[in-house]
């Protein structure tokens, strides 16, 4: 998996990675470094992936409440990967559910 990261000239404690998801989407998910939460995107195909600190207990979270509300059943593989910031560092946690949806 290959990550883009881009940061705004505006904002240099903020970093948005992105991919090229296969479906033809470009999930982008932005974190703030003084921030707690990770941010993620969802992606059409059901790829969902969050950036900064504690990324995989984020996804984690996320992906069980989806699955006590009902919205999504499927079950997930997680990858974990590290992009660069300016700063140093940071962990991007990738969800892939066993079933895909059309774009």
């Amino acid at each position: 998996m290959e990550f883009f990261v881009r940061t705004p000239r505006d904002k240099p404690d903020v970093i948005e990675a992105r991919y090229d998801c296969e479906c033809g989407c470009k999930p982008r998910a932005r974190f703030e470094r003084a921030s707690s939460d990770a941010g993620h995107e969802h992606c059409c195909c059901g790829r969902v992936h969050f950036v900064g600190d504690g990324a995989h207990q984020h996804l984690d979270t996320y992906l069980a409440e989806r699955r006590a509300s009902g919205e999504d059943t499927r079950n997930y593989s997680v990858d974990e990967y590290q992009v660069s910031a300016p700063w140093g560092q940071v962990p991007v946690a990738f969800g892939t559910p066993d079933q895909l949806t059309g774009h």
